[in-house]
């Protein structure tokens, strides 16, 4: 059997990156065993499951994608929900990219040859891998459609976030005709798998997902808490800005901005350390303190979008 294709999301990986690889791995599969070709596809990640993922994998007896650190030369590899350098796996460089499957802008992966490239300016990866499975006229099992209707009820904040469409709207409601969920009562039962704020490493307070980003000639690292318990969230304030500083110290980075996203009240307290200067000049704020806005809910959308969009 040839050495299987790994797809594989980005370093702290969502429950979109981790979803996304699920139901990637399963549709290409599906049209490798339709077209005759002897290609295996498989899911990896570069990081432990996010609650939420876990439990829905679990729930649907699924078994957790395979954890990697970095891939081997010549390896053939399809990434999912990312197409930048810097937050993609280690040792990619020297692999083969052969496909892309996004949600964000055209990042900074090049490829020696033509390749398989869909991205789509809609509110998850899964968005996009449900329409290419309709497109194709592959049935979508339960237990996948369980998988990628997760990782859309996430990305989109139930739909509250300003990067839900239409089409997310569409494949959500498709989804649900196969799962016999209802979509507000499934998200809301993912977030709450995240468990208790008090009970959550800090590490993972700022770090589950978090993504790198290159700003002018400086890294930057721009974070996201969601919570449906800002109260609680925020009681570790001083730890988190700790561990921030920890951080940009090690790492290097220009600033390390984490958004504690209040879900239920639809918007974000910005946390800053390090050089908070182009995060005060494009929101119009001192982010030397704590900063409450109305309306954030997309890192993508409404705060990194605007600040690489300064430099």
């Amino acid at each position: 059997m040839a050495e299987p294709i790994i797809i594989v999301g980005h370093k702290n990986p969502d429950n979109d990156a981790i979803s996304a690889a699920v139901g990637l791995a399963f549709f290409e599969n599906e049209l490798a065993r339709r077209q005759g070709r002897d290609d295996v596809y498989e899911a990896v990640c570069l990081g432990p499951l996010p609650p939420e993922t876990a439990w829905n994998l679990e729930q649907n007896g699924i078994d957790a994608p395979r954890l990697i650190d970095h891939v081997e030369a010549g390896q053939k590899v399809m990434l999912v929900d990312h197409n930048e350098l810097k937050q993609a796996v280690d040792g990619l460089a020297d692999a083969e990219v052969v496909g892309i499957v996004d949600h964000h802008r055209i990042g900074d992966v090049a490829t020696a040859a033509p390749i398989y490239m869909t991205v789509r300016p809609w509110g998850s990866t899964c968005t996009v891998i449900t329409s290419m499975c309709r497109q194709h006229g592959i049935e979508i099992p339960v237990e996948i459609a369980n998988v990628l209707l997760s990782a859309i009820l996430t990305d989109t904040v139930i739909l509250k976030s300003p990067t839900a469409t239409k089409v997310d709207e569409e494949q959500i409601a498709y989804l649900e005709g196969i799962t016999g969920k209802k979509y507000v009562e499934f998200g809301q039962q993912l977030f709450k798998c995240r468990g208790g704020e008090a009970d959550l490493p800090i590490e993972k307070y700022v770090g589950a997902d978090a993504k790198e980003f290159e700003v002018g000639s400086t890294t930057v690292l721009i974070a996201q808490h969601e919570t449906v318990d800002l109260e609680g969230a925020m009681k570790r304030e001083e730890e988190a800005r700790a561990y921030m500083r920890k951080l940009q110290e090690e790492k290097g980075y220009d600033f390390v901005l984490v958004l504690v996203t209040d879900i239920l009240a639809e918007g974000s307290n910005f946390l800053v350390e390090g050089n908070h200067a182009v995060v005060d000049s494009v929101f119009g704020i001192d982010s030397s303190k704590t900063v409450w806005i109305d309306g954030i809910l997309s890192r993508k959308k409404q705060v990194a979008a605007p600040i690489l969009a300064a430099n």
